[in-house]
């Protein structure tokens, strides 16, 4: 078995894997990936195969579900996963396959011929039941590693902001990120006196987007930012539970809109994967056998 560089897996087991589904189903899209995301795995969609290599080259070391019952052929979709083994960036992506209607020789010739350490899945057993196969997946390969939730830096974002009435005196906040526990938001060097470390702040308003709530937090930390103050802050353990589950709905759009970002300028995958002679031969003589 070939051996990975040990700086690899330090990152791997500091930082974990980043989640890729590609061309996922209906099912998968609104049953299975929400209640991953529930558990704080860091998950994105790709709709498009053609945009699946540009993500997967800058994220080494991921995981990617890809649904192969539609955009491409059977076949095809055979080459594109063999096609990995050629680049050693993709090489390091963990595949699994997602399928409805998969039929057996062409699950013989994916297993036996191309590197689908995640196996098959098929979409019959039922989204609980697909949920638990691939958490178990996550949890085998560390998907989480050190980290427990899921950030989202929101530094560029002019959508999300804290509000908190002091006195007689509103203060605006600026979100920097945010994840299911807690934020930290940049506030005004006038704000200095209104907390220290251990602080509980009542009735804050969290701006997310379209959506606000009302939510008491807790201050972990203070730090300085020339005329500013970062304040590090940690819900309250009273956060209603639709409260948290809103802010990770929220995490998950904001990170899959930077990684939609990160390939704007990129080429799109143009490669007939029907017509790779290599891999097309392959598949037939396995066929025949």
């Amino acid at each position: 078995m070939e051996e990975k560089p040990t700086e690899e897996l330090d990152q791997v087991a500091l930082f974990g894997r980043k989640i890729f589904f590609l061309n996922p189903a209906y099912s998968i899209r609104n049953d299975v990936i929400p209640a991953l995301q529930d558990k704080e795995y860091e998950i994105y969609i790709i709709d498009n195969y053609k945009d699946a290599k540009n993500m997967l080259r800058q994220n080494r070391d991921s995981m990617c579900f890809i649904n192969v019952d539609a955009q491409l052929s059977i076949d095809a979709w055979f080459n594109f996963i063999k096609s990995f083994e050629k680049e050693m960036i993709l090489k390091s992506t963990f595949i699994g396959i997602i399928s409805e209607r998969i039929k057996r020789e062409d699950r013989t010739i994916f297993l036996s011929q191309a590197p689908i350490p995640g196996g098959i899945i098929t979409i019959d057993e039922g989204t609980e039941l697909i949920t638990s196969e691939i958490e178990k997946l996550l949890i085998e390969n560390n998907a989480k590693g050190r980290r427990q939730y899921v950030r989202a830096n929101l530094t560029s974002e002019r959508d999300a902001a804290m509000f908190w009435t002091s006195g007689d005196k509103l203060f605006q906040m600026k979100l920097l990120d945010i994840s299911s526990v807690g934020m930290s938001v940049k506030v005004p060097i006038q704000m200095a006196h209104l907390a220290q470390k251990n602080s509980l702040l009542r009735d804050l308003t969290l701006r997310l987007g379209t959506k606000q709530f009302i939510v008491d937090t807790v201050v972990f930390a203070i730090k300085q930012s020339g005329n500013e103050l970062i304040w590090i802050m940690l819900l309250h353990p009273n956060t209603p539970n639709q409260v948290r589950t809103a802010i990770r709905a929220y995490v998950s759009e904001a990170i899959q809109k930077v990684m939609i970002a990160s390939i704007n300028n990129k080429t799109l995958d143009d490669t007939d994967y029907n017509d790779i002679p290599y891999y097309k031969i392959v598949s037939k003589r396995q066929r025949n056998v």
